[in-house]
């Protein structure tokens, strides 16, 4: 028998998510500050605010966000991030900045008891129950409020 994964609807947290503002994609200033990235997260979090965020499953396990599978909008390079390894992924630069494609491990450990977070999870060729279980370990010690 399989088991079933189920979200946080109905939660009892979801009024306390609720009542925040938050930053899709971090608040980000193109091409400075690009979207997804460090800079653009820690300014939501000087401001009070959450942010909604993107996570990709690498081929090699690694959780990272970034909104598109495809790199070219946000880096310039040519590929598909699932498609890469952890390695592969750290060498591009988004928008043309210094900044990398931050770990997941990142972004929550900037807003651990600091905002909450609207964790979006981006699948790709049917890797959905893979991802959510990555994402779903990692988020067992997390001590914040997300959804």
């Amino acid at each position: 028998m399989k088991e079933i994964l189920f979200g946080r609807t109905g939660h009892p947290l979801i009024k306390e998510l609720e009542k925040n503002i938050y930053a899709h994609r971090g608040y980000h200033d193109k091409p400075q500050i690009p979207e997804n990235s460090v800079p653009a997260f820690k300014r939501a979090i000087e401001r009070g605010w959450g942010a909604e965020l993107d996570v990709h499953l690498l081929k090699d396990g690694s959780l990272l966000v970034f909104h598109d599978s495809d790199v070219r909008r946000c880096t310039g390079s040519e590929g598909i991030l699932e498609e890469m390894t952890l390695q592969e992924a750290m060498a591009l630069r988004l928008e043309g900045t210094s900044e990398k494609i931050p770990l997941f491990d990142e972004v929550l450990d900037l807003f651990e008891n600091r905002g909450p977070l609207i964790i979006e999870l981006k699948t790709y060729k049917g890797n959905h129950r893979e991802l959510a279980e990555a994402v779903i370990r990692r988020l067992s010690s997390y001590k914040g409020l997300f959804c």
